[in-house]
This record gives C-alpha cells, sequence and structure tokens, in this order.
C-alpha cells in the first residue's frame, strides 16, 4: 500500500528546525569574518619560530576560512529572503556540511592541546603531509620518472621540517609525518555525552562528519536512514519507488554543530593569540 513506508517529519517538526537553522545563522552572523593577528610575545606568535614551514595560526586561519566559507554558503542555499522559504537539497547541502566541519575541527585540533609541544607537532606534521601530497599529485600528472624535481624539493622540505623539530626538546625523539586520519581528528574534538561510556552524540562534530561523508558517497542505508521517505507507488514485484527528501532536524543540528566548533575555535584561538606561556595578557589584550 502507498504510504504504508513513509516516513516524514510533521509541521511542528519542520517549524522547530527551520526556526533552529535561523538562529544558527544570527550566531553565525556574530562571528568575525576573520581573525586577527597574534600578538607579539603570545604563544601562537612565538611558536611561529618553530613552524616556519606553516605557522599553527596560519594553518588554523586557513582552515577556518574554509569552515566559514563553506557554512556561509550554506545559508545561501537554503535560505529564500524574499519567498520566506527555507530551501533544502539533500546532496548539495551535506556537499557544503562535510568541509565546513571537516576544516573546523583541523582548525580546533591544531591549538586544542595545552601543551607547546604538541601544538607545534601538529603544525609540522601538516606541514609534512602538505608536502607528502604534492608530491603524489606530481606523480599523477608526470608519472614518477617525471617527478624528480617536486621529489628533491620534498626531501628539502623534510629536512628543514626535522630541522625545525629538533628545536623543540620534547620533539627530538618523536618520528615525523603525517598528522591523524579525520576520523581521528574528528574524534579527538567530539566530547561524548555525560554518562555515556561508549558512543557519540548525534550533534558531535564526528558524527555530523561520518553521516555527511554518506550524503557525499552515496551510501544508500545511510541515507535513508537519515533522510525523510515517501513511498509514491505500489510494490510490484517486490519493487517500489521512493521519494527522498532531507529530514530538517538532521540539517538543523549538522548546521548548529559547525557554528559551535567555530565559536569554540575563536574563543581557544583568541586565548593562545594574546596570552603567553605564563597565561599573562600581552600586547594590546592587556
Amino acid at each position: 500500500m502507498v504510504g504504508e513506508h513513509d516516513r516524514q517529519e510533521s509541521e511542528a517538526q519542520t517549524r522547530l528546525a527551520t526556526q533552529a537553522i535561523q538562529f544558527a545563522r544570527s550566531l553565525f552572523n556574530k562571528l568575525p569574518s576573520d581573525l586577527p593577528t597574534p600578538e607579539i610575545g603570545s604563544m601562537l606568535h612565538l611558536e611561529r619560530e618553530y613552524t616556519k614551514r606553516g605557522s599553527t595560526d596560519t594553518l588554523v586561519m586557513t582552515h577556518r576560512a574554509r569552515a566559514h566559507e563553506n557554512l556561509s554558503r550554506i545559508f545561501d542555499t537554503m535560505i529564500d529572503e524574499e519567498g520566506g522559504r527555507l530551501l533544502a537539497y539533500p546532496f548539495s547541502i551535506y556537499s557544503l556540511i562535510r568541509p565546513s566541519i571537516e576544516a573546523a575541527a583541523v582548525a580546533m585540533w591544531l591549538v586544542k592541546s595545552s601543551k607547546k609541544a604538541d601544538r607545534v607537532l601538529r603544525a609540522l606534521q601538516m606541514a609534512y603531509r602538505d608536502s607528502s601530497e604534492t608530491l603524489k599529485f606530481v606523480e599523477i600528472i608526470k608519472g614518477k620518472n617525471g617527478a624528480k624535481s617536486a621529489r628533491d624539493a620534498k626531501e628539502k622540505t623534510l629536512e628543514r621540517l626535522k630541522e625545525l623539530q629538533n628545536t623543540v626538546g620534547p620533539l627530538r625523539q618523536v618520528e615525523l609525518g603525517n598528522p591523524p586520519t579525520y576520523t581521528q581528528i574528528l574524534t579527538s574534538v567530539s566530547p561524548k555525552p555525560r554518562g555515556s561510556a561508549t558512543g557519540y552524540g548525534i550533534s558531535s562534530p564526528l558524527v555530523i562528519w561520518k553521516a555527511s561523508s554518506a550524503f557525499l558517497h552515496g551510501s544508500d542505508e545511510t541515507v535513508r536512514a537519515l533522510s525523510d521517505i515517501r513511498q509514491i507507488d505500489d510494490f510490484e514485484e517486490g519493487v517500489a519507488s521512493f521519494e527522498i527528501t532531507p529530514n530538517m532536524q538532521m540539517l538543523a543540528v549538522s548546521i548548529r554543530a559547525v557554528v559551535d566548533l567555530l565559536s569554540e575555535l575563536d574563543e581557544r584561538y583568541l586565548f593562545l593569540a594574546t596570552h603567553d606561556h605564563r597565561h599573562r595578557p600581552v600586547g594590546g589584550s592587556k
């Protein structure tokens, strides 16, 4: 029977989700478009000495800009000011949510640790990965035989990274390599709900990233589980047609998670950019 397998939000649920998205946009609009340069003498300013191939503050600004731009495009795409409507497209929206939450998580991971050595190592790991990825890209285009100059450039970069690494005492015995996987990074910035011994909440960056990845990669079962479904004809020989539309509640949770992570990132960055290693205010922040 048509409709027997339908699973759709009620009007009340859709209305609440719409309000939540509008509120998330108001919070987003209060965030600065860019972060300030670290104050002279601040932790981030002083740590530039050890990360000359890509300072932590520069990396954070780059990844935050990626998150900010994608999130801005989400609101531009979804909110129809003239028509007073909220538009949702199941695949294109998640293709913006994933890079938003991913970039915000990487930026947060870079500055989350309270230890200087951790922050320096993470910046060096990002530089290591970028150099390796550049070589792989050149090899794809020119083949391994045609990538000698890129390979030589990578070796030179790695030598410099190791020199920088050795200027930080606790890192001298650490093997420099790639940063953790995106799954590990997202996990590290995803707190578990109180009382939970195992799983992560639906609003955690890790879950949001996994869900949006499923939409991008076409994981049918996950897409169906996270979407509204409407049966549009009867089953015939075990087959029927279904219409899949976005679940507005899931979109609202996902969008708010990105906004909250950016807000948390900004607070952490500003502290590191305005305080020295003894947590005293410096420069104009005094």
